[in-house]
Protein backbone atom coordinates (compact mmCIF):
# COMPACT_ATOMS: atom_id res chain seq x y z
CA UNK A 1 0.00 0.00 0.00
CA UNK A 2 1.44 3.36 -1.01
CA UNK A 3 2.44 5.57 1.87
CA UNK A 4 0.84 8.97 1.75
CA UNK A 5 2.44 12.11 3.10
CA UNK A 6 0.65 15.27 4.19
CA UNK A 7 1.07 18.15 1.69
CA UNK A 8 3.14 21.09 2.84
CA UNK A 9 0.16 23.42 2.88
CA UNK A 10 -1.68 20.95 5.14
CA UNK A 11 1.10 20.69 7.74
CA UNK A 12 -0.01 22.00 11.20
CA UNK A 13 1.14 25.53 11.93
CA UNK A 14 1.58 24.71 15.61
CA UNK A 15 3.78 21.79 16.67
CA UNK A 16 3.47 19.72 19.85
CA UNK A 17 6.05 21.81 21.66
CA UNK A 18 4.28 25.10 20.92
CA UNK A 19 0.95 23.59 21.90
CA UNK A 20 2.37 22.39 25.18
CA UNK A 21 3.83 25.81 25.97
CA UNK A 22 0.58 27.55 25.04
CA UNK A 23 -1.47 25.09 27.10
CA UNK A 24 0.76 25.58 30.13
CA UNK A 25 0.51 29.37 29.87
CA UNK A 26 -3.23 29.27 29.31
CA UNK A 27 -3.62 27.21 32.48
CA UNK A 28 -0.99 28.88 34.65
CA UNK A 29 -1.76 32.57 34.01
CA UNK A 30 -5.26 32.49 35.59
CA UNK A 31 -3.94 30.32 38.39
CA UNK A 32 -1.07 32.75 38.90
CA UNK A 33 -3.37 35.78 39.10
CA UNK A 34 -5.73 34.03 41.51
CA UNK A 35 -2.88 32.77 43.68
CA UNK A 36 -1.37 36.28 43.77
CA UNK A 37 -4.64 37.64 45.11
CA UNK A 38 -4.98 34.73 47.54
CA UNK A 39 -1.41 35.25 48.73
CA UNK A 40 -2.06 38.90 49.48
CA UNK A 41 -5.27 38.06 51.32
CA UNK A 42 -3.54 35.29 53.21
CA UNK A 43 -0.65 37.57 54.16
CA UNK A 44 -3.11 40.11 55.57
CA UNK A 45 -4.91 37.42 57.53
CA UNK A 46 -1.64 36.02 58.87
CA UNK A 47 -0.54 39.52 59.87
CA UNK A 48 -3.77 40.10 61.73
CA UNK A 49 -3.64 36.72 63.43
CA UNK A 50 -0.02 37.18 64.49
CA UNK A 51 -0.82 40.61 65.91
CA UNK A 52 -3.88 39.17 67.63
CA UNK A 53 -1.79 36.32 69.03
CA UNK A 54 0.81 38.72 70.42
CA UNK A 55 -1.91 40.84 72.01
CA UNK A 56 -3.40 37.71 73.54
CA UNK A 57 0.02 36.83 74.98
CA UNK A 58 0.25 40.29 76.50
CA UNK A 59 -3.27 40.01 77.92
CA UNK A 60 -2.54 36.55 79.23
CA UNK A 61 0.60 37.65 81.09
CA UNK A 62 -1.17 40.57 82.74
CA UNK A 63 -4.26 38.49 83.54
CA UNK A 64 -2.07 35.78 85.08
CA UNK A 65 -0.33 38.33 87.29
CA UNK A 66 -3.66 39.85 88.27
CA UNK A 67 -5.21 36.48 89.16
CA UNK A 68 -2.17 35.33 91.09
CA UNK A 69 -1.83 38.52 93.13
CA UNK A 70 -5.58 38.56 93.79
CA UNK A 71 -5.28 35.02 95.12
CA UNK A 72 -2.32 36.06 97.29
CA UNK A 73 -4.20 39.02 98.79
CA UNK A 74 -7.20 36.79 99.44
CA UNK A 75 -5.00 34.35 101.36
CA UNK A 76 -3.47 37.29 103.25
CA UNK A 77 -6.88 38.59 104.31
CA UNK A 78 -7.89 35.11 105.43
CA UNK A 79 -4.71 34.67 107.44
CA UNK A 80 -4.91 38.04 109.21
CA UNK A 81 -7.38 36.66 111.76
CA UNK A 82 -5.24 33.66 112.69
CA UNK A 83 -5.70 32.61 116.33
CA UNK A 84 -1.97 32.13 117.04
CA UNK A 85 -1.19 35.50 115.51
CA UNK A 86 -3.83 37.18 117.68
CA UNK A 87 -2.62 35.45 120.84
CA UNK A 88 1.00 36.45 120.31
CA UNK A 89 0.27 40.03 119.34
CA UNK A 90 -2.54 40.90 121.76
CA UNK A 91 -2.26 38.72 124.88
CA UNK A 92 1.30 37.44 124.79
CA UNK A 93 1.81 38.48 128.44
CA UNK A 94 -0.88 36.08 129.61
CA UNK A 95 0.69 33.08 127.85
CA UNK A 96 3.04 30.69 129.54
CA UNK A 97 6.49 30.12 128.07
CA UNK A 98 5.37 26.82 126.63
CA UNK A 99 2.23 28.35 125.10
CA UNK A 100 4.21 31.25 123.67
CA UNK A 101 6.87 28.98 122.16
CA UNK A 102 4.24 26.67 120.72
CA UNK A 103 2.32 29.63 119.26
CA UNK A 104 5.50 30.95 117.58
CA UNK A 105 6.23 27.55 116.05
CA UNK A 106 2.67 27.07 114.83
CA UNK A 107 2.62 30.57 113.37
CA UNK A 108 5.99 29.97 111.71
CA UNK A 109 4.68 26.82 110.02
CA UNK A 110 1.62 28.68 108.77
CA UNK A 111 3.51 31.57 107.23
CA UNK A 112 5.95 29.13 105.60
CA UNK A 113 3.01 27.39 104.03
CA UNK A 114 1.64 30.76 102.92
CA UNK A 115 5.03 31.71 101.41
CA UNK A 116 5.12 28.47 99.42
CA UNK A 117 1.58 28.88 98.11
CA UNK A 118 2.60 31.09 95.18
CA UNK A 119 5.54 31.27 92.78
CA UNK A 120 5.53 35.10 93.07
CA UNK A 121 6.08 35.24 96.84
CA UNK A 122 9.64 35.90 98.02
CA UNK A 123 8.93 35.96 101.77
CA UNK A 124 6.13 36.28 104.34
CA UNK A 125 6.74 37.90 107.73
CA UNK A 126 4.82 39.30 110.69
CA UNK A 127 5.74 42.51 112.55
CA UNK A 128 4.54 42.56 116.20
CA UNK A 129 5.31 46.00 117.68
CA UNK A 130 4.22 45.19 121.26
CA UNK A 131 6.68 42.30 121.40
CA UNK A 132 9.21 44.08 119.14
CA UNK A 133 9.43 40.84 117.20
CA UNK A 134 9.69 39.97 113.53
CA UNK A 135 8.78 36.41 112.49
CA UNK A 136 9.69 35.50 108.91
CA UNK A 137 9.17 32.40 106.78
CA UNK A 138 12.91 32.45 106.08
CA UNK A 139 13.97 32.66 109.73
CA UNK A 140 13.81 28.89 110.25
CA UNK A 141 11.79 29.05 113.50
CA UNK A 142 13.90 31.91 114.86
CA UNK A 143 12.26 35.12 116.07
CA UNK A 144 14.15 38.26 115.06
CA UNK A 145 14.03 41.79 116.45
CA UNK A 146 11.68 44.06 114.54
CA UNK A 147 13.15 46.73 112.25
CA UNK A 148 11.45 49.96 113.35
CA UNK A 149 12.23 51.74 110.09
CA UNK A 150 10.62 48.97 108.10
CA UNK A 151 7.61 48.99 110.40
CA UNK A 152 7.11 52.76 110.17
CA UNK A 153 7.33 52.73 106.40
CA UNK A 154 4.74 49.97 106.12
CA UNK A 155 2.50 51.61 108.69
CA UNK A 156 2.32 54.82 106.64
CA UNK A 157 1.11 52.99 103.54
CA UNK A 158 -2.37 53.90 102.39
CA UNK A 159 -5.05 51.43 103.31
CA UNK A 160 -6.51 49.98 100.10
CA UNK A 161 -7.26 46.55 98.64
CA UNK A 162 -3.97 46.25 96.79
CA UNK A 163 -1.38 48.44 98.48
CA UNK A 164 2.22 47.70 97.41
CA UNK A 165 5.02 49.42 99.30
CA UNK A 166 8.55 49.78 97.94
CA UNK A 167 11.10 49.59 100.73
CA UNK A 168 14.82 49.22 100.05
CA UNK A 169 14.22 47.74 96.60
CA UNK A 170 11.64 45.25 97.87
CA UNK A 171 7.97 45.01 96.84
CA UNK A 172 5.86 44.51 99.98
CA UNK A 173 2.13 43.96 100.54
CA UNK A 174 1.29 44.92 104.18
CA UNK A 175 -1.99 44.16 105.91
CA UNK A 176 -2.52 45.31 109.51
CA UNK A 177 -4.80 44.41 112.38
CA UNK A 178 -7.05 46.01 113.33
CA UNK A 179 -7.72 47.50 109.93
CA UNK A 180 -8.35 51.01 111.34
CA UNK A 181 -5.05 51.53 113.23
CA UNK A 182 -2.99 48.47 112.27
CA UNK A 183 -1.30 48.86 115.59
CA UNK A 184 -1.42 45.26 116.85
CA UNK A 185 0.57 43.55 114.06
CA UNK A 186 1.30 43.67 110.35
CA UNK A 187 1.18 40.64 108.08
CA UNK A 188 3.49 41.41 105.15
CA UNK A 189 3.93 39.48 101.88
CA UNK A 190 7.07 40.26 99.91
CA UNK A 191 6.70 39.75 96.17
CA UNK A 192 9.73 38.77 94.10
CA UNK A 193 10.49 41.21 91.28
CA UNK A 194 12.68 38.56 89.69
CA UNK A 195 9.85 36.01 89.67
CA UNK A 196 7.44 38.60 88.30
CA UNK A 197 9.96 39.26 85.54
CA UNK A 198 10.02 35.55 84.67
CA UNK A 199 6.40 35.87 83.62
CA UNK A 200 7.69 38.09 80.80
CA UNK A 201 9.98 35.38 79.43
CA UNK A 202 7.34 34.62 76.81
CA UNK A 203 8.52 37.74 74.95
CA UNK A 204 12.23 36.97 75.17
CA UNK A 205 12.05 34.51 72.29
CA UNK A 206 11.93 37.51 69.97
CA UNK A 207 15.12 39.44 69.28
CA UNK A 208 15.32 43.21 69.93
CA UNK A 209 12.15 43.14 72.01
CA UNK A 210 11.21 45.78 74.59
CA UNK A 211 9.12 44.86 77.64
CA UNK A 212 8.05 47.34 80.31
CA UNK A 213 5.92 46.66 83.46
CA UNK A 214 5.07 49.74 85.56
CA UNK A 215 3.13 50.54 88.71
CA UNK A 216 1.04 53.55 87.65
CA UNK A 217 -0.20 54.34 91.16
CA UNK A 218 3.25 54.56 92.73
CA UNK A 219 5.03 55.73 89.55
CA UNK A 220 7.47 52.82 89.85
CA UNK A 221 9.06 50.46 87.35
CA UNK A 222 8.57 46.80 88.26
CA UNK A 223 10.30 45.26 85.26
CA UNK A 224 12.21 46.61 82.27
CA UNK A 225 13.93 44.67 79.52
CA UNK A 226 15.31 45.63 76.12
CA UNK A 227 17.36 43.29 73.95
CA UNK A 228 20.10 44.51 71.62
CA UNK A 229 20.48 48.13 72.77
CA UNK A 230 20.27 50.10 75.99
CA UNK A 231 16.97 49.63 77.72
CA UNK A 232 16.50 53.24 78.71
CA UNK A 233 16.30 54.61 75.17
CA UNK A 234 13.79 52.08 73.95
CA UNK A 235 11.64 52.19 77.06
CA UNK A 236 11.53 55.93 76.88
CA UNK A 237 10.42 55.77 73.24
CA UNK A 238 7.83 53.16 74.10
CA UNK A 239 6.54 55.18 77.04
CA UNK A 240 6.15 58.36 74.96
CA UNK A 241 4.34 56.57 72.12
CA UNK A 242 0.65 55.93 72.63
CA UNK A 243 -0.03 54.29 69.27
CA UNK A 244 0.16 50.65 68.24
CA UNK A 245 3.27 51.27 66.14
CA UNK A 246 6.72 52.61 66.98
CA UNK A 247 9.92 53.33 65.09
CA UNK A 248 13.27 52.97 66.85
CA UNK A 249 16.50 53.56 64.93
CA UNK A 250 14.56 53.35 61.69
CA UNK A 251 13.11 49.95 62.57
CA UNK A 252 9.29 49.63 62.77
CA UNK A 253 7.96 48.04 65.96
CA UNK A 254 4.55 46.65 66.88
CA UNK A 255 3.38 47.78 70.32
CA UNK A 256 1.07 45.73 72.52
CA UNK A 257 -0.17 46.93 75.91
CA UNK A 258 -2.45 45.80 78.72
CA UNK A 259 -3.46 47.65 81.93
CA UNK A 260 -4.87 46.09 85.09
CA UNK A 261 -7.45 48.26 86.83
CA UNK A 262 -7.21 46.18 89.98
CA UNK A 263 -3.42 46.36 90.29
CA UNK A 264 -3.10 49.68 88.47
CA UNK A 265 -0.18 48.13 86.62
CA UNK A 266 0.56 48.54 82.90
CA UNK A 267 2.39 46.10 80.68
CA UNK A 268 3.82 47.30 77.39
CA UNK A 269 5.85 45.27 74.95
CA UNK A 270 7.21 46.22 71.54
CA UNK A 271 8.52 43.68 69.02
CA UNK A 272 10.27 44.33 65.69
CA UNK A 273 7.77 44.05 62.88
CA UNK A 274 10.14 42.20 60.58
CA UNK A 275 10.65 39.47 63.21
CA UNK A 276 7.02 39.08 64.22
CA UNK A 277 5.78 39.10 60.64
CA UNK A 278 8.70 37.12 59.24
CA UNK A 279 6.40 34.30 57.99
CA UNK A 280 4.43 36.84 55.97
CA UNK A 281 7.54 38.41 54.49
CA UNK A 282 8.98 34.97 53.75
CA UNK A 283 5.86 34.01 51.80
CA UNK A 284 6.08 37.22 49.79
CA UNK A 285 9.75 36.69 49.02
CA UNK A 286 9.25 33.14 47.87
CA UNK A 287 6.27 34.14 45.81
CA UNK A 288 8.49 36.65 44.03
CA UNK A 289 11.10 33.99 43.37
CA UNK A 290 8.40 31.67 42.07
CA UNK A 291 7.10 34.34 39.73
CA UNK A 292 10.60 34.99 38.37
CA UNK A 293 11.27 31.38 37.41
CA UNK A 294 7.75 30.29 36.45
CA UNK A 295 8.13 31.08 32.73
CA UNK A 296 11.47 29.27 32.54
CA UNK A 297 9.96 26.27 34.29
CA UNK A 298 7.08 26.19 31.81
CA UNK A 299 9.45 26.16 28.85
CA UNK A 300 11.75 23.52 30.32
CA UNK A 301 8.82 21.35 31.48
CA UNK A 302 7.25 21.44 28.02
CA UNK A 303 10.48 20.37 26.36
CA UNK A 304 11.11 17.62 28.93
CA UNK A 305 7.56 16.27 28.59
CA UNK A 306 7.96 16.19 24.83
CA UNK A 307 11.26 14.31 25.00
CA UNK A 308 10.59 12.10 28.03
CA UNK A 309 7.06 10.95 27.25
CA UNK A 310 6.58 10.92 23.48
CA UNK A 311 9.61 8.84 22.55
CA UNK A 312 9.31 6.24 25.38
CA UNK A 313 5.60 5.81 24.65
CA UNK A 314 6.33 5.27 20.99
CA UNK A 315 8.85 2.57 21.90
CA UNK A 316 6.36 0.90 24.23
CA UNK A 317 3.59 0.99 21.60
CA UNK A 318 5.96 -0.65 19.11
CA UNK A 319 6.60 -3.43 21.61
CA UNK A 320 2.88 -4.06 22.10
CA UNK A 321 2.37 -4.25 18.34
CA UNK A 322 5.05 -6.95 18.09
CA UNK A 323 3.33 -8.88 20.89
CA UNK A 324 0.07 -8.64 18.95
CA UNK A 325 1.87 -10.25 16.05
CA UNK A 326 2.88 -13.18 18.26
CA UNK A 327 6.53 -12.22 18.79
CA UNK A 328 7.05 -13.09 22.44
CA UNK A 329 10.87 -12.93 22.39
CA UNK A 330 10.96 -9.11 22.47
CA UNK A 331 12.80 -7.25 25.25
CA UNK A 332 12.83 -3.45 25.55
CA UNK A 333 15.29 -1.61 27.75
CA UNK A 334 15.75 1.88 29.17
CA UNK A 335 18.86 3.26 30.83
CA UNK A 336 17.15 5.90 32.95
CA UNK A 337 15.63 4.71 36.22
CA UNK A 338 12.20 6.32 35.94
CA UNK A 339 8.55 5.30 35.56
CA UNK A 340 9.09 4.20 31.97
CA UNK A 341 11.90 1.94 33.12
CA UNK A 342 9.36 0.40 35.50
CA UNK A 343 6.82 0.06 32.66
CA UNK A 344 9.47 -1.54 30.44
CA UNK A 345 10.40 -3.94 33.22
CA UNK A 346 6.77 -4.87 33.76
CA UNK A 347 6.32 -5.26 29.99
CA UNK A 348 9.29 -7.63 29.83
CA UNK A 349 7.94 -9.56 32.84
CA UNK A 350 4.54 -9.72 31.21
CA UNK A 351 6.02 -11.19 28.04
CA UNK A 352 8.10 -13.65 30.06
CA UNK A 353 5.03 -14.53 32.14
CA UNK A 354 3.04 -15.16 28.96
CA UNK A 355 5.71 -17.61 27.83
CA UNK A 356 5.71 -19.22 31.28
CA UNK A 357 1.92 -19.45 31.41
CA UNK A 358 1.81 -21.01 27.97
CA UNK A 359 4.35 -23.59 29.12
CA UNK A 360 2.50 -24.14 32.41
CA UNK A 361 -0.82 -24.61 30.64
CA UNK A 362 0.83 -27.14 28.38
CA UNK A 363 2.44 -28.97 31.29
CA UNK A 364 -0.76 -28.86 33.33
CA UNK A 365 -2.61 -30.45 30.45
CA UNK A 366 -0.02 -33.23 30.18
CA UNK A 367 0.16 -33.91 33.90
CA UNK A 368 -3.60 -33.67 34.28
CA UNK A 369 -3.95 -36.38 31.69
CA UNK A 370 -1.32 -38.45 33.49
CA UNK A 371 -3.09 -37.89 36.80
CA UNK A 372 -6.40 -39.04 35.35
CA UNK A 373 -4.69 -42.06 33.82
CA UNK A 374 -3.02 -42.85 37.12
CA UNK A 375 -6.37 -42.52 38.88
CA UNK A 376 -8.04 -44.87 36.40
CA UNK A 377 -5.19 -47.34 36.84
CA UNK A 378 -5.66 -47.16 40.61
CA UNK A 379 -9.39 -47.72 40.21
CA UNK A 380 -9.02 -50.94 38.19
CA UNK A 381 -5.66 -52.18 39.50
CA UNK A 382 -6.23 -55.92 39.17
CA UNK A 383 -3.44 -56.84 41.56
CA UNK A 384 -4.88 -54.70 44.36
CA UNK A 385 -8.41 -55.90 43.64
CA UNK A 386 -7.32 -59.52 43.39
CA UNK A 387 -5.47 -59.44 46.71
CA UNK A 388 -8.38 -57.73 48.45
CA UNK A 389 -10.94 -60.23 47.12
CA UNK A 390 -8.63 -63.13 47.97
CA UNK A 391 -8.35 -61.88 51.55
CA UNK A 392 -12.14 -61.68 51.72
CA UNK A 393 -12.27 -65.28 50.48
CA UNK A 394 -9.87 -66.44 53.21
CA UNK A 395 -11.84 -64.56 55.87
CA UNK A 396 -15.05 -66.15 54.65
CA UNK A 397 -13.40 -69.56 54.66
CA UNK A 398 -12.30 -68.96 58.25
CA UNK A 399 -15.71 -67.49 59.14
CA UNK A 400 -14.05 -64.23 60.24
CA UNK A 401 -17.21 -62.22 59.85
CA UNK A 402 -15.87 -59.20 61.73
CA UNK A 403 -12.86 -59.06 59.44
CA UNK A 404 -15.12 -59.42 56.38
CA UNK A 405 -17.32 -56.60 57.61
CA UNK A 406 -14.36 -54.27 58.29
CA UNK A 407 -12.54 -55.02 55.03
CA UNK A 408 -15.72 -54.75 52.98
CA UNK A 409 -16.49 -51.37 54.49
CA UNK A 410 -12.96 -50.14 53.80
CA UNK A 411 -13.08 -51.41 50.20
CA UNK A 412 -16.44 -49.72 49.72
CA UNK A 413 -15.11 -46.41 51.04
CA UNK A 414 -11.96 -46.76 48.95
CA UNK A 415 -13.70 -47.37 45.61
CA UNK A 416 -16.42 -44.84 46.44
CA UNK A 417 -13.76 -42.13 46.79
CA UNK A 418 -12.11 -43.13 43.52
CA UNK A 419 -15.28 -43.38 41.48
CA UNK A 420 -17.58 -40.71 42.91
CA UNK A 421 -15.23 -37.81 43.78
CA UNK A 422 -14.30 -36.07 40.54
CA UNK A 423 -13.11 -32.74 42.00
CA UNK A 424 -9.47 -31.86 41.45
CA UNK A 425 -9.17 -29.85 44.72
CA UNK A 426 -10.78 -31.37 47.81
CA UNK A 427 -10.74 -30.68 51.57
CA UNK A 428 -7.67 -32.00 53.36
CA UNK A 429 -9.86 -34.02 55.72
CA UNK A 430 -11.26 -36.06 52.79
CA UNK A 431 -7.77 -36.75 51.48
CA UNK A 432 -6.59 -37.89 54.93
CA UNK A 433 -9.67 -40.10 55.41
CA UNK A 434 -8.97 -41.77 52.06
CA UNK A 435 -5.36 -42.34 53.14
CA UNK A 436 -6.57 -43.90 56.41
CA UNK A 437 -8.91 -46.21 54.48
CA UNK A 438 -6.11 -47.28 52.15
CA UNK A 439 -3.75 -47.83 55.09
CA UNK A 440 -6.37 -49.92 56.93
CA UNK A 441 -6.81 -52.16 53.83
CA UNK A 442 -3.06 -52.61 53.52
CA UNK A 443 -2.74 -53.42 57.23
CA UNK A 444 -5.24 -56.24 56.74
CA UNK A 445 -3.47 -57.43 53.56
CA UNK A 446 -0.12 -57.54 55.38
CA UNK A 447 -1.72 -59.42 58.31
CA UNK A 448 -1.10 -56.54 60.69
CA UNK A 449 2.65 -56.87 60.26
CA UNK A 450 2.60 -53.16 59.47
CA UNK A 451 0.73 -50.48 61.45
CA UNK A 452 -0.09 -46.92 60.50
CA UNK A 453 -0.06 -43.95 62.86
CA UNK A 454 -1.62 -40.58 62.11
CA UNK A 455 -0.81 -37.27 63.85
CA UNK A 456 -2.46 -33.97 62.94
CA UNK A 457 -1.33 -30.57 64.26
CA UNK A 458 -3.51 -27.55 63.55
CA UNK A 459 -6.91 -27.37 61.91
CA UNK A 460 -7.08 -29.47 58.71
CA UNK A 461 -10.51 -28.06 57.86
CA UNK A 462 -8.83 -24.81 56.78
CA UNK A 463 -6.92 -26.40 53.89
CA UNK A 464 -7.85 -27.52 50.34
CA UNK A 465 -5.44 -29.88 48.54
CA UNK A 466 -5.26 -31.78 45.23
CA UNK A 467 -6.83 -35.23 45.47
CA UNK A 468 -4.73 -38.39 45.59
CA UNK A 469 -1.46 -36.88 46.83
CA UNK A 470 -1.12 -38.87 50.08
CA UNK A 471 -2.13 -42.37 48.84
CA UNK A 472 0.76 -42.66 46.31
CA UNK A 473 3.27 -41.83 49.03
CA UNK A 474 1.61 -44.22 51.49
CA UNK A 475 1.48 -46.92 48.80
CA UNK A 476 5.19 -46.43 48.14
CA UNK A 477 5.93 -46.89 51.88
CA UNK A 478 3.98 -50.20 51.97
CA UNK A 479 5.31 -51.66 48.76
CA UNK A 480 8.93 -50.47 48.73
CA UNK A 481 9.63 -49.58 52.36
CA UNK A 482 8.15 -52.77 53.92
CA UNK A 483 8.47 -55.18 51.03
CA UNK A 484 10.38 -57.67 53.20
CA UNK A 485 9.14 -56.66 56.65
CA UNK A 486 8.09 -59.63 58.75
CA UNK A 487 7.01 -57.88 61.92
CA UNK A 488 6.88 -54.53 63.78
CA UNK A 489 6.52 -52.50 60.61
CA UNK A 490 5.47 -48.95 61.20
CA UNK A 491 4.35 -46.10 58.98
CA UNK A 492 3.86 -42.68 60.55
CA UNK A 493 1.78 -39.97 58.84
CA UNK A 494 2.34 -36.55 60.40
CA UNK A 495 0.27 -33.57 59.24
CA UNK A 496 1.12 -30.02 60.29
CA UNK A 497 -1.36 -27.28 59.35
CA UNK A 498 -0.08 -23.70 59.54
CA UNK A 499 -1.19 -20.43 58.04
CA UNK A 500 1.81 -20.19 55.71
CA UNK A 501 2.27 -23.82 54.70
CA UNK A 502 0.91 -27.37 54.97
CA UNK A 503 3.39 -30.19 55.65
CA UNK A 504 2.57 -33.92 55.32
CA UNK A 505 5.34 -36.38 56.26
CA UNK A 506 5.08 -40.13 55.61
CA UNK A 507 7.87 -41.95 57.44
CA UNK A 508 8.49 -45.72 57.60
CA UNK A 509 10.96 -47.89 59.48
CA UNK A 510 11.47 -50.27 56.60
CA UNK A 511 14.47 -51.19 54.52
CA UNK A 512 15.24 -47.62 53.56
CA UNK A 513 16.59 -46.48 50.23
CA UNK A 514 20.16 -46.76 49.02
CA UNK A 515 22.13 -43.67 48.02
CA UNK A 516 22.11 -44.48 44.31
CA UNK A 517 18.34 -44.94 44.19
CA UNK A 518 17.85 -41.80 46.33
CA UNK A 519 20.01 -39.73 44.00
CA UNK A 520 18.07 -41.04 40.99
CA UNK A 521 14.67 -40.14 42.50
CA UNK A 522 15.89 -36.70 43.58
CA UNK A 523 17.18 -36.05 40.09
CA UNK A 524 13.78 -36.91 38.66
CA UNK A 525 12.19 -34.45 41.09
CA UNK A 526 14.39 -31.65 39.75
CA UNK A 527 13.69 -32.41 36.05
CA UNK A 528 10.94 -29.97 35.13
CA UNK A 529 10.02 -31.16 31.64
CA UNK A 530 10.36 -34.94 31.87
CA UNK A 531 7.07 -35.86 30.22
CA UNK A 532 7.66 -39.62 30.21
CA UNK A 533 7.92 -40.04 33.99
CA UNK A 534 4.97 -41.85 35.59
CA UNK A 535 6.43 -42.53 39.06
CA UNK A 536 3.76 -41.78 41.66
CA UNK A 537 5.87 -39.57 43.93
CA UNK A 538 7.35 -37.67 40.98
CA UNK A 539 3.84 -37.16 39.61
CA UNK A 540 2.70 -35.73 42.96
CA UNK A 541 5.76 -33.45 43.07
CA UNK A 542 5.04 -32.04 39.61
CA UNK A 543 1.38 -31.43 40.42
CA UNK A 544 2.22 -29.53 43.62
CA UNK A 545 4.88 -27.47 41.86
CA UNK A 546 2.56 -26.47 39.03
CA UNK A 547 -0.30 -25.56 41.35
CA UNK A 548 1.55 -23.82 44.21
CA UNK A 549 4.94 -22.77 42.87
CA UNK A 550 8.49 -24.06 43.01
CA UNK A 551 8.64 -23.80 46.82
CA UNK A 552 6.01 -26.57 47.06
CA UNK A 553 6.63 -30.21 46.25
CA UNK A 554 8.05 -33.50 47.57
CA UNK A 555 11.27 -34.11 49.49
CA UNK A 556 12.74 -37.56 50.20
CA UNK A 557 15.16 -38.11 53.09
CA UNK A 558 16.65 -41.24 54.66
CA UNK A 559 15.87 -41.90 58.34
CA UNK A 560 18.60 -42.66 60.84
CA UNK A 561 18.39 -46.29 61.87
CA UNK A 562 16.61 -47.37 58.67
CA UNK A 563 13.59 -46.21 56.81
CA UNK A 564 12.58 -43.34 54.57
CA UNK A 565 10.72 -40.07 55.13
CA UNK A 566 8.77 -38.47 52.29
CA UNK A 567 7.58 -34.90 52.97
CA UNK A 568 4.88 -33.11 51.00
CA UNK A 569 4.97 -29.31 51.40
CA UNK A 570 2.28 -26.95 50.12
CA UNK A 571 2.89 -23.24 50.57
CA UNK A 572 0.00 -20.77 50.58
CA UNK A 573 0.73 -19.26 47.20
CA UNK A 574 -0.21 -15.60 46.48
CA UNK A 575 -1.99 -15.71 43.16
CA UNK A 576 -2.70 -11.98 43.04
CA UNK A 577 -1.39 -9.00 44.94
CA UNK A 578 -3.10 -5.70 44.27
CA UNK A 579 -2.00 -2.17 45.02
CA UNK A 580 -3.25 -2.40 48.57
CA UNK A 581 -0.96 -5.41 49.23
CA UNK A 582 -3.81 -7.83 49.95
CA UNK A 583 -2.86 -11.48 49.38
CA UNK A 584 -5.29 -14.02 48.00
CA UNK A 585 -4.28 -17.59 48.93
CA UNK A 586 -4.67 -20.38 46.46
CA UNK A 587 -4.43 -23.29 48.88
CA UNK A 588 -5.25 -21.85 52.30
CA UNK A 589 -8.98 -21.28 52.68
CA UNK A 590 -8.86 -20.08 56.28
CA UNK A 591 -11.69 -18.57 58.30
CA UNK A 592 -12.35 -15.12 56.88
Amino acid sequence: MEKRTMPRDKQPRWGIYKKLVGSFLLILIPIYVISLWMNQQGADVVRQEIAKSMQQKTDYVMTSLENEIERITTLQQTFINDADLNDLSIRAATLTDYERTKAFKDLQAKIVMLAESSKLIQDVFVLMPKLDKRLSAKSRFNVDTMDRGEYESLLKAKNRLFNPVYYKGRLLLPLGYPSATRSQYLLVIELSSEKIGREMDVFRSYEDNVTYLTDDYNQATLYAYADGVEAADRIQSLEQDGRGELTIDGMPYLVFSKRSDMLQWSLRTALPENIVLDPVYSIKRWYGYLSAVSIVIVLIASLMIFRLIHQPLKKLVTGFRKVEQGKLDIVIERREHDEFAYLYTQFNRMVAKLNELIQEVYEKTIYSQKSELKQLQSQINPHFLYNSLYILYLMADEEDYDGIRILSRHLGDYFKFLTHNKADIIPLEQELNHARVYGAIQEIRFSNRISCEYTVEGDPSEWQVPRLIVQPVLENAFIHGHEHTEENGRISVRVRCEHEALTITVEDNGNGIDEEKLAEVRKKLTLRHDETETHGIVNVHRRLGLLYGSASGVRIDPVAGGGTAVTLRIEARPVDRGEEGEWQLASYSGRR
